[in-house]
């Protein structure tokens, strides 16, 4: 189980009209990570259709999370000679829907994804205006994730409330533990402007809530004791970015930056470059550099030892102070050249894609020094 606090802003793309110049299309995409202890293979396949132009467009799509880990369990060690692995599997189903109205276009989608100790139910509706003579465009974007949080003990998947029963969080009504339900609601506010005809700015402000159990259930800290997590987490990003077309040249230069905090003291710097080349006519390469730095939550030790007591606990490589280097290589290959060969016409439009991006932690991360993240995808229309 992978208690999945979605950084949901990486599907606000998502809520809002694609580009007007759609298409009929299919595209499938392999996507792989790997790091010390895990590996998920995620395979994906998504179908878009105008109905009956670009003005109305519907889409599907289909996820497979393959996650194969390594954890230690009790006598495990003793008589595999290391980390047991199990596999597990997720399975994703997508619905989207986007119109575009003379300035205004609108989109939403619903997902409904599934695994052994996971149920998540999500939606999200947004919005855009092209103001200024579209030279600039404002953006809104609501998204809700209803998650059932489970726990597979004895054979059985049982609801998980928390690692930790707080007697101020007891439901009033029944004297129990609180809901295994984990709601996560985002709201964003973006605005991108053409500042010259070279020059394209954007900014983007992000508030999420999340409330319910936000810990693993089978994590323990350094004492055996069962990670205990806050039930009330609140968010909030600001971010930007500008992207320079260089004059007589391919070449598109692009730099970002991201703060984020929240409640849990947790406070997080994220630059980034990019640099955008188009070579070959066909060929587009995407190099890019981020370092991302972030504080310890208010209940991370360094030395990991928690009282029994101790309301609040985490075993979460997530919650401590870190820093990290990521390069990455993306390049896209346009195949209209071969569409002009004898029987490959079906190739025009389409595309294949290869991504690759390198995370290295610093000294001391739990889930190793470093970890890969690639794809490769296959897109055609029809």
């Amino acid at each position: 189980m992978r208690l999945r606090l979605v950084v949901l802003a990486c599907f606000v793309s998502l809520l809002v009209a694609r580009d007007l110049a759609a298409e009929d299309r299919v595209t499938v995409r392999g996507n792989y990570y790997r790091e010390t202890s895990t590996r998920v293979l995620a395979p994906v396949v998504y179908v878009e259709k105008d109905l009956p132009d670009e003005r109305f467009t519907i889409g599907a799509e289909y996820l497979l999370d393959a996650v194969t880990s390594a954890s230690i369990g009790a006598g495990a060690a003793a008589v595999t000679g290391g980390d047991f692995l199990f596999t597990e599997f997720r399975h994703e189903g997508t619905l989207r829907a986007s119109a575009r109205l003379k300035e205004w276009s609108f989109g939403g989608f619903f997902r409904y994804s599934t695994e052994s100790d996971w149920v998540s139910r999500s939606f999200g509706l947004g919005g855009a205006r092209d103001v200024f003579n579209r030279a600039g465009t404002v953006s809104l974007q609501y998204m809700a994730n209803l998650d059932s949080v489970l726990q597979l003990y004895g054979g059985r998947a049982i609801p998980w409330t928390g690692g930790r029963m707080n007697l101020e969080e007891m439901s009033p009504e029944t004297g129990g533990r609180p809901s295994n339900l984990l709601q996560v609601h985002y709201l964003g506010l973006g605005y991108t402007h053409a500042l010259t005809r070279r020059l394209l700015g954007g900014v983007l402000a992000e508030g999420i809530v999340s409330k319910g159990p936000q810990d693993n259930p089978y994590r323990k800290v350094r004492d055996g004791l069962d990670e205990s997590h806050p039930r009330l987490r609140r968010r909030v990003a600001l971010s930007g970015f500008l992207r320079y077309a260089v004059p007589k040249t391919p070449l598109v230069l692009e730099g970002r930056y991201r703060f984020y905090a929240d409640d849990w003291a947790i406070l997080a710097h994220a630059p980034e470059v990019r640099a955008h080349v188009r070579f070959l006519r066909r060929v587009i390469l995407r190099l890019r550099y981020r370092f991302y730095t972030q504080t310890g939550a208010y209940f991370w030790r360094a030395d990991g030892n928690y009282g029994s007591d101790t309301i609040y606990r985490t075993a979460d490589p997530k919650m401590t102070k870190f820093h990290s280097h990521t390069p990455g290589v993306e390049m896209t290959v346009e195949l209209d050249g071969l569409a002009k060969v004898r029987g490959l016409h079906w190739l025009k439009g389409a595309w294949v894609q290869a991504t690759y991006n390198h995370v290295f932690y610093s000294e001391g991360y739990r889930f190793g020094p470093y970890a890969r993240l690639g794809s490769l995808a296959f897109s055609v229309p029809f």
